[in-house]
């Protein structure tokens, strides 16, 4: 297999797991990152199968969308499980992060439908009075209650890990996530508080911090 490349932009975001999978696992690969403008070239290039990023360039395909993405590094790195009982764990897991992730679209982009796919121009941009309760909700709702369930099934798996005792793509996902909204960096608006009442899952996030590959990964792209 050629050296593949992995492309997004200079940010954790996305494709973050991704990286930290494929290093971790000690896959060589190489870490291409973009600009909005190289990313709209790309796109009109027709580059990018569906019109955004991550992608990644393998042998001469290229292939894309995140969750594809990183059970393909995954699996490459030994960091996805083999057992479907705890793939069916780390599936779920990553589905509800998703999900999670979708809801913030209007706070990334200030409108309810994210991108136009072409264009790439916010669709139905909503008023600041609308952004404002958005965030309310998103702060004392949505994102309390997903983490707490989050929290539970942490719990369930007997830990440490989501699986149980063995890291996999998941705790990465995870740790990006929270993270970034601990430190206010995944997106703005989202207070740490959405977090409080989940002590496991703040563990889990100095957990995957600690592990020496991540460290080496963090330290170096500071």
């Amino acid at each position: 297999m050629a050296r593949p490349t992995l492309v997004y932009l200079d940010v954790k975001a996305m494709a973050e797991p991704i990286r930290l999978a494929l290093f971790i696992g000690k896959v060589d690969f190489e870490d291409q990152r973009v600009s909005y403008d190289e990313i709209t070239k790309m796109g009109s290039q027709g580059k990018l199968p569906f019109g955004q990023v991550p992608v990644l360039q393998l042998d001469g395909e290229t292939f894309a969308q995140t969750q594809a993405l990183l059970r393909w590094a995954g699996r490459e790195a030994n960091l996805y499980p083999e057992n479907p009982r705890l793939q069916l764990r780390c599936d779920a897991v990553e589905d509800a992060l998703v999900d999670m992730k979708k809801v913030l679209g209007p706070c990334w982009y200030n409108s309810v439908l994210g991108r136009d796919p072409v264009t790439k121009q916010p669709l139905v941009q909503l008023p600041d009075s609308m952004r404002e309760e958005v965030l309310q909700s998103l702060n004392n709702i949505v994102l309390p209650a997903r983490f707490q369930q989050l929290e539970k099934f942490l719990a369930a798996s007997g830990g440490p890990y989501f699986c149980g005792d063995e890291m996999t793509i998941c705790d990465l996902s995870m740790y990006v996530f929270a993270a970034g909204i601990l430190d206010g960096t995944f997106v703005p608006g989202i207070e740490p508080r959405v977090l409080d009442a989940c002590p496991g899952l703040k563990a889990l996030v100095e957990r995957v911090a600690s592990h020496p590959r991540v460290k080496e990964w963090n330290a170096l792209h500071v």
